[in-house]
């Protein structure tokens, strides 16, 4: 599966990209994350995505599809009790 989720003014973040274990390697992801990139063209926007470090797989993947790491950035979760 793949998304669209934050819209600031000319980009579009593509989000939410997983794929069942069992159904990696075919290039399910490829294709919906170019899906959603001639989408975005499509409406004269850029787009744009974040994704963990240790995640080498999915960053390897968005490298080939075109994208590049423009900044690192600290991911912090927070539970309430």
């Amino acid at each position: 599966m793949a998304g669209e989720r934050l819209r600031p003014p000319g980009w579009t973040e593509i989000s939410a990209v997983c794929t069942a274990p069992e159904a990696r390697g075919r290039g399910h992801a490829a294709r919906l994350v170019n899906a959603l990139i001639a989408r975005i063209a499509a409406r004269n926007e850029r787009p744009f995505l974040h994704v963990a470090e240790a995640n080498t797989g999915a960053i390897a993947l968005y490298e080939r599809l075109g994208f590049e790491t423009r900044k690192h950035v600290t991911f912090r979760g927070f539970r309430t009790p």
